[in-house]
């Protein structure tokens, strides 16, 4: 059986949390399966935490040039994501779904996807502004850009890049590489691939876990579940899966230093596994009115060794040159080792940003 503190260890290692991974971007987005996309720039993407945290020397120019090189592409996951370009064949059987018919936010207008598709083809690479009549705010799309998204689910269109934060769409055919198959993974070969890929970078998990977001496809991954475990590739207690390849793994005891993590971290994305795993209640409270906040507007988990101590709201002042504490909240009175760790982490991370910490300008 396994211990809580070995499934936590296990849970760190594989997602290179204190150990830094040592290949290329591309290849820790193939472990990790999936790079989630964010709006919000409190401090800037919290796509780019996530890689901070992981590869050293990391910029942020860094993930566009793996674009660029077609490396990585943008679909969507579980939420919108930077996918390894490798992984297409996995994202065709989401595409090939849409495009069959699967609603994911609006109706369809067949009619407008043709004109947009048109333009594309004729074109080249079209923004959705290079089809706005009028002004619209972020939540009041226009029809084309509609028609753009949907082109976007079923496949038809695919991101290029984006310029600022908008989308600039091309045709798969002047995107894909040259080497990557086009058509779409079979339904169990997609399963076994969610499977494999979950339990890959988080170490252990159970059904609901690896469905997370993912409501049509467990039936797929309770299908591959059951294959693989007949097959000896999964081992399992009680609710608990596992990798049988990892079973010898012989657990190193986490760093005792501290990562501060995006709250989009595949660590802590799904907030009951966190409760489950660590004990550590969070959430995210931007989308909580002001009024009601307990912790703050964009609060970062604090971790240490492989204990969550604790919390901190930060913000880019960048007229400043400064990352300022809004506010900092402790599970439990930190002792001298844990603060002088916490303030090496929040340095490093402000000068990741081009910013200087106000707890170093203020102490």
């Amino acid at each position: 059986m396994l211990s809580e503190q070995k499934i936590r260890a296990l849970v760190l290692q594989r997602q290179f949390i204190h150990s830094s991974w040592t290949e290329g971007l591309s290849e820790l987005l193939q472990h990790l399966g999936a790079l989630q996309l964010d709006a919000i720039q409190r401090i800037t993407r919290a796509h780019h935490h996530q890689l901070y945290n992981r590869l050293p020397g990391y910029r942020e120019s860094h993930l566009a040039e793996a674009e660029e090189r077609r490396e990585i592409f943008e679909y969507w996951s579980h939420a919108a994501a930077y996918l390894p370009m490798a992984h297409y064949p996995y994202a065709r059987v989401r595409m090939d779904r849409i495009r069959a018919g699967q609603r994911h936010w609006f109706e369809k207008n067949a009619k407008l996807c043709r004109y947009v598709l048109d333009r594309v083809r004729e074109e080249g690479a079209l923004r959705a502004s290079d089809f706005v009549r009028t002004k619209s705010g972020w939540w009041e799309w226009s029809d084309e850009k509609k028609a753009l998204e949907q082109l976007f689910h079923e496949g038809e269109l695919m991101v290029s890049h984006r310029e600022g934060f908008q989308k600039v769409f091309d045709l798969p055919e002047r995107i894909l590489p040259a080497n990557i198959p086009t058509n779409a993974a079979s339904e169990i070969e997609y399963g076994t691939h969610l499977v494999r890929t979950f339990l890959g970078c988080q170490g252990t998990g159970r059904l609901e876990e690896m469905a997370y977001l993912r409501r049509e496809d467990k039936p797929l991954i309770q299908l591959a579940i059951k294959r693989m475990l007949a097959t000896g590739e999964l081992t399992q207690w009680g609710k608990e899966l596992m990798l049988t390849e990892h079973l010898d793994w012989e657990p190193v005891r986490p760093s005792r230093k501290v990562r501060l993590l995006s709250p989009f971290d595949p660590l802590i994305l799904q907030r009951k596994r966190l409760r489950r795993l660590f004990d550590f209640e969070y959430q995210l409270e931007c989308y909580v009115p002001a009024a009601k906040r307990r912790y703050g507007y964009f609060c970062l988990p604090i971790l240490y060794g492989d204990q969550f101590v604790g919390q901190v709201d930060l913000k880019a002042d960048r007229d400043a040159g400064v990352l300022r504490v809004e506010a900092l909240h402790w599970n439990k009175k930190p002792g001298v080792s844990l603060e002088a760790s916490y303030h090496r982490a929040l340095g490093q991370f402000a000068r990741f940003h081009g910013l200087q910490s106000e707890a170093a300008l203020t102490a």
